[in-house]
């Protein structure tokens, strides 16, 4: 089903965004440019409610998260429908992701809406925080859906003024 699609890109869309601060500098609040690719490893469309579509509906999705064709995280994630009207061209999604990296975890979220025909339209979300070297991450990413299971993220976030000499794991 088209919106099957739609959604996926979506919610992958939010899992890479919070990967933005992965290769940011523990600087002063500096601003940081990343482009990093999602690749679906698993997902499922759950048809909630009403058969077709209908608020509720869920997709849910998991990814590889890679930089320069080398694995750096996975991400996971659900998109829940919030907004859906006949005749259903656009169905619009509540998308929450976080990104699981090395050195600690990028949180996403933000409405997106998914058109149900055609090519997806690139969108931007919302990096709201972080753990560990991520810690008070605040930014956006932009989205590109370039196949069913493959997204480019371009990311600008900026970390906390106290995060310069970084985080001390004994």
């Amino acid at each position: 089903m088209r919106t099957k699609f739609v959604v996926r890109t979506a919610a992958v869309a939010l899992v890479v965004l919070m990967f933005g601060a992965t290769d940011a500098s523990a600087g002063a609040k500096e601003r940081h440019a990343l482009r990093v690719v999602g690749t679906t490893t698993q997902s499922e469309f759950l048809d909630l409610g009403m058969p077709g579509p209908s608020l509720g509906d869920e997709f849910v999705f998991s990814e590889t998260l890679s930089r320069r064709g080398h694995d750096v995280g996975t991400a996971g994630g659900v998109c829940t429908a919030t907004e859906v009207t006949p005749p259903y061209d656009v169905i619009t999604d509540h998308c929450v992701a976080t990104l699981d990296l090395e050195r600690g975890q990028i949180t996403l979220q933000g409405l997106v809406e998914f058109q149900t025909e055609g090519v997806m339209e690139p969108f931007t979300v919302a990096i709201t925080g972080g753990t560990g070297a991520y810690f008070g991450a605040g930014g956006e990413a932009r989205i590109r859906p370039v196949s069913d299971t493959v997204e480019v993220y371009k990311l600008r976030f900026v970390l906390p003024a106290h995060q310069r000499h970084g985080h001390h794991h004994h």
